[in-house]
């Protein structure tokens, strides 16, 4: 697993394994809206998949029946409900959804269901009309979960708002070492180049995931001409790596190396390798 994969990981297919789901995806139209759904509301094992495809069918007034679902324990859901409003031309309900999703939870199962809001957000506000997801957005900044503010910032970012930028330019030197890897992820995305200075201080992290997405990122934003750089932190990362596995061999908790230090949770040899392909 590298940074790549995991981020290649976000964007899977959710089809993928059910071929009548897929199938039933690809064929239907805006005719087959109401069936699927009252399908929905029947609560049918496969309701996740089928708010997909009723977000890529249905007519902007089917945002109000998508959105009710927002709440639904099942975070499968609540990732498609976040998808299903980035696709759905209704942003006078969609908007404020997808906020209240990206805002939402902190625990580990809530951050698919942010990052699809994140993703939606970006969409929407890429399209015509969709400066007015700007300040609803720019409000989620100063919240106290760093994981909302870090996403928020990321969509700004992304449509060239510049108080993204200097947001995750922030958080990327944040004691929490998650936070720091996804702020560092999200500058890797930029066009703009002004991170790569940011990036290249988390070259020295004491977390080795955090070294490894910044080896990462560093080749997205510079290219080859940061090759050189980008192999020596690499070859650094490796052996700061060794040097906590025989800290682990003697004796330490295996869990405090992988919580504290991003122990294991990448492959630095291919990270560096993705790092400086084309």
């Amino acid at each position: 697993m590298t940074p790549a994969d995991e981020l290649a990981a976000r964007a899977a297919d959710p089809f993928c394994g059910s071929n009548v789901l897929g199938a039933i995806n690809e064929l239907a139209d805006f005719s087959h809206s109401k069936a699927i759904a009252d399908l929905i509301s029947a609560g049918n094992a496969s309701k996740d998949r089928l708010i997909l495809t009723l977000g890529r069918i249905g007519p902007p007034r089917y945002a109000n029946f998508i959105g009710r679902w927002r709440d639904d324990p099942d975070p499968q859901v609540r990732r498609s409900v976040a998808s299903a409003l980035g696709v759905i031309d209704n942003p006078g309900v969609t908007i404020p959804v997808l906020i209240q999703l990206l805002a939402r939870g902190s625990a580990s199962d809530a951050f698919g269901v942010k990052w699809e809001a994140s993703e939606s957000l970006i969409g929407i506000a890429k399209r015509p009309g969709g400066d007015a997801a700007r300040p609803r957005v720019a409000a989620l900044l100063g919240e106290a979960d760093t994981m909302t503010a870090v996403l928020a910032a990321r969509v700004l970012a992304a449509v060239g708002d510049a108080r993204g930028v200097a947001k995750l330019r922030d958080l990327a030197g944040h004691a929490d070492a998650r936070t720091r890897q996804e702020a560092i992820l999200a500058l890797g995305a930029l066009p703009d180049r002004g991170g790569a200075d940011v990036v290249r201080r988390r070259l020295k992290d004491d977390n080795v995931a955090v070294r490894a997405t910044a080896i990462y990122a560093l080749g997205r934003i510079a290219g080859a001409g940061a090759a050189t750089d980008v192999r020596a932190a690499g070859h650094d990362a490796l052996a700061y790596e060794a040097q906590l596995e025989a800290r682990k061999q003697r004796g330490e908790s295996e869990e405090t190396f992988r919580q504290r230090y991003g122990l294991g949770m990448f492959d630095l040899r291919e990270t560096l390798q993705q790092a400086v392909s084309p």
